[in-house]
């Protein structure tokens, strides 16, 4: 009679493991492993499909090719596992811990990750078509080129996970947190993104047609050249949204929450219109109203004792130097200081004011009655600014440099002075 192998038990696997053995494409099916202490285990291609692996910890394992399927994995502990290529298909992996692990061309059609922790997992070209994310820690992950048709990620929170160019067609993205998520090129045909964070989000090139946007908040998202055709908005909040090139189709009165949106092509904060302008043309591309004034002065030029006005919608881009000039901007007028840009004892009259590079001038007041100043991390200031009555709004980044002697508005003083004659 042939001798029969003894199946291996939880046990032996173990000891097995603690002495470092190989134990690749060992036959695990059906396996009870539940709880098993399996932290650096090597079993790369071994045959777990169906096995009770529930609380075991196979931190570090390696299960390169391994199949799976059908295995029930809730609570496990996968973190920093190698998973490449594993075949997870129907696998229930519940509340499973896998921070770190790597899942690049895994297949986990149909598995349940429900409040798994998957931070700064990487599912770079996994399957996970109907898969159940819910409730689960993406931040950081890498789901770039991953196909998540018909996946439910309600209520995940994924802050600046990385969705480009992967397929969330028919997914459920309901009351997900994603904020600051990279979803450039990435198809989300008829997901539903109800009440979903999108705050920051990048969805550059995206394809949202037919999309379901009730109250999904877009705020500072950039949504340039993202397509909408067939989408339906209600109280979508697009405040600060970068919009340059979108394509959406009609649209009714409650569709849209925002004071402002930026149409600038480059995304760069020079074209700021209101919602109502936003709505004539939504892209921005062919504005017949929009015909925009554009002075450049480049890397190298030098500008002297000129006197410049420009009109609403102008835009003023200095990479050079512009020395005692002044510069009369009407309200919607912009002005970028590039950060080659220098002002040396210039005067700006009013507009919208970004400066990247330099603004320096100390003698008297340099800016205005600017309608907003913005200062990024490479901007240096040293001036007195002389806000309008409106007051300014500001935006300085971190790392900015400011020598700024505020004035209050001009209005404001005069009734401050004039109340203190009157007494």
């Amino acid at each position: 009679m042939a001798e029969t192998r003894e199946k291996p038990t939880r046990s032996s696997v173990e000891q097995r493991v603690r002495k470092g053995e190989d134990l690749s494409r060992l036959d695990l099916r059906q396996a009870n492993l539940a709880g098993a202490k399996l932290a650096g285990a090597k079993l790369a291609r071994a045959d777990l499909e169906g096995a009770n692996l529930e609380n075991a910890d196979l931190s570090g394992a390696d299960l390169s090719g391994a199949s799976l399927r059908e295995a029930f994995i809730a609570g496990a502990n996968l973190e920093g596992a190698q998973l490449k290529k594993a075949d997870l298909d129907g696998a229930v992996l519940r509340a499973a811990k896998l921070a770190g692990a790597d899942l690049s061309r895994a297949n986990l059609e149909g598995a349940n990750l429900e409040g798994a922790d998957l931070a700064k997992a990487r599912f770079k070209y996994a399957q996970l078509d109907s898969a159940n994310l819910s409730c689960a820690t993406l931040a950081h992950a890498n789901f770039s080129q991953a196909d998540l048709d018909s996946a439910c990620l309600a209520g995940v929170r994924a802050e600046r996970v990385d969705f480009s160019r992967a397929s969330l067609a028919n997914a459920a993205l309901d009351e997900a947190t994603l904020r600051d998520a990279v979803l450039d090129e990435s198809v989300l045909r008829g997901a539903s993104l109800k009440r979903c964070n999108l705050q920051g989000a990048s969805f550059i090139e995206a394809d949202l047609e037919q999309a379901l946007c009730e109250q999904t908040d877009f705020s500072r998202a950039d949504l340039r050249r993202a397509r909408f055709a067939g989408a339906v908005f209600m109280k979508t909040v697009i405040e600060g949204a970068r919009v340059f090139g979108i394509s959406i189709g009609p649209v009714n009165g409650d569709a849209f929450v925002a004071q402002r949106i930026d149409l600038s092509r480059e995304a760069d904060g020079s074209r700021w219109v209101n919602l109502v302008r936003f709505l004539k043309n939504p892209g921005g591309t062919e504005d017949s109203e929009d015909q925009r004034v554009r002075r450049y002065v480049g890397p190298g030029d030098v500008l002297r004792n000129a006197e410049l006005s420009f009109e609403n919608g102008a835009e003023v881009q200095v990479d050079g130097l512009l020395d005692h000039c002044e510069l009369n901007m009407a309200e919607d007028a912009s002005l970028i200081i590039g950060e080659t840009g220098i002002l040396e004892n210039c005067r700006v009259i009013g507009g919208r004011v970004r400066i990247n590079g330099s603004f320096l001038e100390r003698a008297r007041v340099g800016l205005d009655g600017p309608v907003e100043l913005v200062v990024s991390k490479h901007g240096a200031v040293a001036t007195t600014l002389q806000q309008p009555a409106t007051e300014t709004q500001f935006g300085f980044a971190t790392g900015c440099r400011l020598r700024l002697n505020i004035k209050g508005p001009k209005k404001q003083a005069e009734e401050s002075h004039a109340a203190r004659n009157n007494n």
